[in-house]
């Protein structure tokens, strides 16, 4: 599905994430990642006290040298309130959904033949990890059947669409590592976009 409006895109710049506490958040991406740090910004109150802090985190593309994940992190931000006043206590009756406007993760492309490594340095470092496999699900013409395991390889099969692992950084965001496989070009695109009539939210 393709549409020409004038506009040409030439990739992703950078995904921007609030983060907690920056040290931690250097150590996660940069000491145990491995990305390396491009540039780094601060901001200052008109008293000249710091106030914020703004870290980029290459993700490797030689064809886009500046993408990158932007850190931020806030003195005095949400981090410092109690998590009851920042924390939504209401549910809706889906369980997959996220509150509107908030991201679900970020992925970082990687090659197929590398996920296994990559699963086994992340359990080498003890950090918690999810590998997830995706298939055509033969009942359903646009839903993938997902095979999981939890801090362990698993090895995809005959007619794989994708292989994915997710972490989780010490704020709470999540990253994910993921090679398309041979599968996932004669996936469709011709689903039916679907509308809320519920409109909870007012946007002015």
């Amino acid at each position: 599905m393709t549409t020409k409006t004038g506009f040409e895109f030439k990739g992703l710049d950078h995904v921007a994430l609030i983060v907690s506490d920056m040290e931690e958040t250097v150590d996660f991406y940069h000491g145990k990642l491995g990305m390396p740090i491009l540039h780094t910004l601060e901001y200052f109150d008109e008293d000249e006290q710091l106030v914020g802090q703004h870290w980029f985190f290459g993700v490797g593309d030689p064809s886009n040298p500046d993408a990158h994940i932007a850190m931020f992190w806030w003195k005095d931000g949400y981090q410092t309130l109690p998590e009851e006043v920042v924390t939504p206590t209401a549910k809706p009756a889906n369980h997959r959904a996220a509150p509107v406007g908030s991201i679900l993760h970020f992925n970082l492309r990687v090659d197929a033949d590398r996920i296994e490594e990559y699963c086994n340095r992340l359990a080498e470092m003890e950090i918690p990890f999810r590998h997830a496999i995706r298939y055509f699900n033969p009942d359903r013409p646009h839903a993938m059947r997902a095979v999981e395991s939890y801090d362990k390889y698993i090895p995809e099969e005959e007619g794989a669409l994708m292989t994915s692992v997710y972490v989780t950084d010490p704020s709470g965001n999540q990253v994910e590592f993921n090679a398309w496989l041979p599968g996932w070009e004669s996936w469709p695109n011709d689903a039916v976009a679907q509308a809320d009539d519920k409109k909870v939210l007012s946007r002015s």
